[in-house]
């Protein structure tokens, strides 16, 4: 276990995990989804995937818990429940992946999860099939499968939502409430495979803060900028994102 010191926590990546948080939160706070897909790569350079998935499970459940409260009146409950279900099931089985994958394995295959879902973005397709409870189903299995062995399992749901008939707010609100349910089996994945050490606690508890503050103002541009960006910043952070981990 590594040994739980000043200069283990307190250092330059503490400081660059901390604005990749900023930044990052800025994104979950406007698109309500990203919340991972910036910092995950960043802390799977300065430290470990188990680790980093570790720690952006604990940044993120405050940020996520915070967008879940002032969108929760805006969720279509009924829809999620599958989804969620999805969720549940396979966030398992990625975890147990990501113990037993090489490192670097597992930051090549996060960062072709994500150019993956970029250049789908890019092709211009959006989902026009059914949205039955067996398709909400196997969009929830895929979100919690790729969550538990990268921590990037948010792509398929923006996918999924931000193809939905439904208004901006509403398909934002939907995201929020199932990357809320991504974090929550994250955390149970990685304290149940024994990842959280003292260190790991101590150095996303520090980064939390920024994360917190990027959420707030993020959340505070969704309310301000015009709705109609919404879908285009989102695609964008996707796009820009994906090509980022691939030339990384």
């Amino acid at each position: 276990m590594e040994e739980l010191n000043l200069e283990n926590i307190f250092n330059f990546s503490l400081v660059i995990g901390a604005g990749a948080a900023l930044f990052n939160g800025m994104i979950h706070g406007y698109t309500g989804f990203g919340g991972a897909l910036i910092i995950i790569p960043v802390l799977t350079f300065l430290f470990n995937p188990i680790q980093a998935i570790g720690m952006v499970g604990i940044i993120t459940i405050f940020g996520a818990a915070q967008l879940a409260r002032e969108t929760a009146h805006q969720v279509k409950w009924p829809e999620l429940v599958p989804i969620c279900l999805g969720i549940a099931a396979f966030a398992p089985v990625g975890a147990w992946l990501l113990y037993h994958i090489d490192a670097d394995l597992i930051r090549r295959t996060m960062g072709g999860f994500i150019l993956i879902f970029a250049l789908i973005l890019l092709s211009g397709w959006s989902y026009g099939g059914k949205r039955g409870n067996l398709q909400s189903a196997l969009v929830g299995a895929m979100a919690g499968g790729i969550n538990g062995l990268t921590g990037v399992g948010g792509p398929p749901l923006g996918l999924y939502f931000l193809s939905s008939p439904h208004s901006v707010e509403v398909q934002r609100a939907n995201i929020v409430m199932c990357i809320m349910v991504l974090v929550i089996t994250m955390i149970a994945a990685i304290a149940i495979g024994g990842g959280y050490t003292p260190t790991v606690i101590s150095r996303a508890l520090l980064i939390t803060p920024a994360y917190m503050f990027g959420v707030w103002f993020g959340a505070r541009l969704f309310s301000l900028a015009p709705k109609v960006l919404f879908k285009k910043i989102a695609l964008v952070i996707l796009m820009v994102t994906g090509l980022s981990v691939l030339l990384a």
